[in-house]
């Protein structure tokens, strides 16, 4: 994993990625189209009798994961986007949701197979996040991340976790003194646009995340260190972001190394 960090630059003039509406989990998704594809589904939307049937999908290892989750909001989301994502990446390669089998891609910081997850057997690329409330699947033909976050409460006293001049403009904001946007939607553009792109580059978390400066910016989309970034559409009360590999899919211009 290089060792570089990265200023991304904004692309004011593209617009934000609309997901596909998951009406369902038992329904087929919408069929993705070019490059990569985004669907959301609301967790409220999904009623018990639906879930249980997604339940029945869900590997040894989902099921366990999901049972150490002490919070229901949380274990129910898991449960939600895990069974959106057999959803969606069983469509796309043909699969019933019970027959996708996942497995990882070598991290790029150790080798070890704890990277991105991927399905086993086919080329596609997926990425999937949740938050109570909201799930996001992303697939690609690319390397892909995604995540969706939900408005923090005190989004000063966690920014720090953010590049340093991130949590400045989170806290202008937040004083009044910063124009363009209150500090909660600050926060969650910058960190949804983060997470995704770790999450891309197959670090997630393993790499800090103030060392890149992904910007809290109302620009849609952005490229940073060869990747593209695009803000998603999600309800109020949340932020979320898309990478894709490639900085051509937000424009011309490549982040910049610092």
């Amino acid at each position: 994993m290089t060792r570089e960090v990265w200023e991304a630059v904004p692309d004011p003039s593209a617009r934000a990625v609309q997901p596909a509406v998951l009406g369902s989990l038992l329904d087929d998704p919408a069929p993705r189209e070019g490059r990569f594809g985004v669907w959301r589904i609301a967790t409220d939307h999904v009623d018990d009798a639906t879930l249980d049937a997604a339940r029945a999908w869900l590997d040894d290892a989902e099921r366990a994961h999901a049972s150490s989750l002490v919070r229901a909001e949380l274990r129910r989301a898991y449960e939600i986007a895990h069974g959106a994502a057999r959803r969606v990446v069983g469509a796309a390669l043909g699969l019933a949701p019970e027959q996708v089998v996942w497995g990882r891609h070598a991290c790029p910081g150790c080798g070890e197979p704890h990277g991105r997850p991927r399905a086993e057997g086919a080329d596609l690329e997926f990425s999937l996040s949740h938050t109570p409330g909201q799930v996001l699947v992303a697939v690609a033909d690319l390397p892909v991340g995604v995540d969706v976050e939900q408005h923090p409460t005190d989004p000063v006293a966690i920014a720090g976790v953010l590049h340093p001049r991130e949590s400045s403009e989170i806290a202008a904001a937040a004083a009044g003194t910063l124009d363009g946007g209150r500090a909660t939607v600050r926060f969650t553009r910058a960190w949804a646009r983060t997470e995704a792109y770790l999450k891309g580059i197959g670090i997630g978390l393993g790499r800090d995340p103030h060392l890149d400066y992904l910007g809290t910016d109302a620009a849609p989309a952005r490229s940073v260190g060869g990747w593209s970034v695009h803000d998603v559409v999600v309800p109020d009360g949340y932020g979320a972001a898309v990478a894709v590999a490639g900085p051509h899919a937000v424009g011309p211009h490549a982040g910049r190394p610092r």
